[in-house]
């Protein structure tokens, strides 16, 4: 009988003592741009996960979704699946907003909530979600919003 093996690897190995730490928005939103494509930041709405563990280490990062100019399609299963198998403790979510505009949608803090409210069942916690653009960005943490 044969079947498949599932695996999870980091692509990049880093010591614990090399990984950025994840403090505030900004140490985020820093983070964030190292790893988003600048180049489609205005074109299309992806959505991406930060893994922290209980030091507020980046664990890494992972892409969850690519949608087009207006939305992007969001599934919470694979949000903790990611954050489940890289064993974070917290996560920072993050999207674009091609538009340029900071203020959060109605789209947007439902699906910050319905999170929340998953990880509490799973023991991780959202400590942020950014939204970025080209210029700026919101934080749901500074807003108390998480």
């Amino acid at each position: 009988m044969k079947i498949a093996e599932v695996a999870l690897k980091y692509k990049t190995q880093i010591p614990l003592e090399e990984m950025p730490k994840v403090e505030c928005p900004d140490d985020a939103v820093t983070l964030l741009r190292s790893v988003w494509d600048e180049d489609t930041i205005q074109l299309r709405e992806e959505f991406i996960v930060i893994l922290l563990n209980n030091s507020k280490k980046c664990l890494g990062w992972s892409r969850v979704s690519i949608g087009g100019a207006s939305c992007t399609i969001v599934d919470i299963a694979s949000i903790f699946q990611i954050a489940l198998l890289g064993n974070a403790n917290s996560m920072i979510l993050a999207h674009n907003h091609p538009s340029g505009a900071l203020k959060p949608s109605t789209a947007d803090i439902h699906l910050t909530n319905r999170v929340k409210k998953s990880g509490e069942l799973l023991g991780i916690t959202v400590d942020d979600h950014i939204i970025l653009s080209q210029d700026g960005y919101y934080s749901f943490r500074k807003n108390r919003l998480v």
